[in-house]
């Protein structure tokens, strides 16, 4: 890579909740959602408190559902002391079982879609149970401030932490700093939510770490409960690719904010790519590389339709699935830019898609495609220069330039119809009229716009003037973003 960043330490609409205990939740049916409490639960005062009839003292924070062994309100305290802050405490906390928690049919899961279904292609698939988590504790804040906390086997001062982190999320949002935070990164790709996500959780952990050590608590800090979820976590998965939000923006918190109470300056100016986060680079260097891309559909029903970008940090999770953790890392740092296109031939039909990669030298270029054809080839079996993947799908990559990478995936009749070409900066992407297609049809797709470079475009042929619309930003299906326990871009907890 260059510019000696291998010496390096190392997603729309506001997010429904923000979480932060033990690791990343997963995503339950809409019956358990954040901002609806539960129905059957029981309210009841925390320790310590009263509520007596007649009785006017404040009853503190109550715990609804099951109670917990120490009182909430001292913690809301102890976090407004950390931060240097003076916040309004929730009401009361949501203490559910594993059955409110998780939901039923856990085992179900809808079939991903956008680049969900991009990364099961190229292995990035869920791997283990629910099961898995069901002893460690875990939380989630709602932006209306609704905190909900699941205990699992967690001891009391575990359980305390947990209830730190989510405390400063409730801060976080009533002062306005989890969306200005989306705002200064910018976008809503899969990599701009998981940049704005690591100074969220970022601050969460660090505040845990100091929480643990300033009140003397028997429990990790925040700090080493991250590495550990991040280290233990199945490589290649969404799982690990959420959890490195935790791990690498605590690092990136702490080293760039003199103190917790000095952290408002990350809101306002954090870093804009997860490049920068995981080798702690600041905001102004190391931009993104300029990429354009150009989608033609020359009488084909291939349209080239959304765009996202994915990152370095989801560029390291994909190629763990076939290469070794160092060596994923390594191939993934030369990462300069990428595009995401997805392309269907019917509307109804599942996408495929274009992968477009732009590295900082060729060197990088040659590394990241060695590593990723390696991990095409541990999914699946290699015929001349495709692959064929699970499901039918087939798989090729394709170097256009010295420091461009194409890495196509889906369906066959995508790889038979597509050309690639370069023209200048611009990665061209031609989709041509195959054999079986004897009506020329206008490909009518509007221009798409990426959040930090130049545009991916879709144009008709040159037969017949080009039709455009005002680019406009827009982006495919993203996370979990591919960083929760399924290919669902729902961050919903922490």
């Amino acid at each position: 890579m260059s510019r000696g960043r291998r010496l390096g330490v190392l997603a729309c609409a506001l997010l429904v909740v923000l979480a932060g205990c033990g690791a990343q939740g997963v995503d339950r049916p809409e019956t358990a959602t954040a901002t609806t409490e539960p129905t059957t639960t029981t309210e009841q005062p925390a320790v310590g408190t009263t509520d007596a009839p007649g009785d006017d003292s404040d009853p503190g924070i109550r715990y609804r559902g099951d109670s917990l062994s120490f009182e909430a309100a001292p913690v809301f305290d102890r976090v407004e002391s950390l931060l240097g802050v003076t916040a309004d405490p929730p009401n009361a906390v949501s203490v559910e079982n594993a059955s409110t928690w998780f939901g039923t049919n856990v085992t179900e899961r809808r079939a991903p879609t956008g680049t969900g279904r991009f990364g099961a292609l190229v292995g990035v698939e869920t791997a283990g149970s629910y099961a898995d988590l069901r002893e460690t504790p875990n939380g989630a804040t709602s932006p209306f401030g609704s905190v909900r906390l699941y205990p699992g086997s967690g001891s009391p001062a575990a359980l305390e932490v947990v209830l730190a982190h989510e405390f400063v999320h409730v801060v976080q949002f009533q002062r306005n700093q989890v969306s200005a935070v989306r705002r200064n990164v910018g976008g809503t790709s899969t990599d701009a939510r998981w940049t704005a996500r690591s100074i969220v959780e970022g601050v969460a952990v660090w505040t845990e770490t100091q929480y643990v050590e300033t009140y003397g608590l028997d429990a990790p800090t925040g700090g080493e409960r991250t590495t550990t979820l991040y280290t233990e976590a199945t490589p290649g998965t969404p799982f690990r690719h959420g959890q490195g939000a935790y791990r690498f923006g605590y690092d990136y918190v702490r080293n760039n904010s003199p103190g917790l109470d000095r952290v408002e300056r990350l809101y306002e100016r954090p870093p804009t790519t997860s490049e920068q986060v995981l080798h702690g680079l600041d905001p102004s260097s190391e931009p993104p590389a300029e990429l354009s891309v150009r989608t033609i559909a020359d009488g084909t029903t291939w349209r080239g339709s959304a765009t996202d970008t994915l990152g370095e940090a989801y560029a390291r999770v994909v190629l763990e699935n076939g290469v070794s953790i160092p060596d994923s890392v390594d191939a993934a740092a030369g990462w300069g830019n990428d595009r995401l296109v997805s392309y269907r031939e019917r509307p109804t039909a599942n996408a495929s898609f274009v992968w477009v990669t732009r590295w900082d030298t060729a060197a990088d270029a040659t590394e990241f495609r060695d590593a990723m054809n390696a991990t095409l080839g541990a999914g699946g079996e290699r015929t001349g220069d495709r692959w064929r993947l699970d499901g039918d799908a087939r798989a090729t990559t394709d170097r256009p330039g010295d420091t461009t990478v194409v890495v196509t995936v889906g369906d066959a009749g995508l790889l038979d119809a597509l050309d690639l070409s370069l023209d200048r900066d611009t990665i061209v992407l031609t989709t041509n009229q195959s054999a079986a297609n004897t009506i020329w049809t206008i490909d009518a797709a509007p221009a798409v716009t990426t959040a930090t470079t130049g545009p991916v475009t879709a144009e008709r042929p040159s037969a017949l003037p080009a039709l455009r619309t005002t680019p406009r930003r827009q982006f495919a299906q993203t996370s979990l973003a591919p960083q929760t326990t399924t290919p669902e871009p729902a961050y919903a907890h922490i």
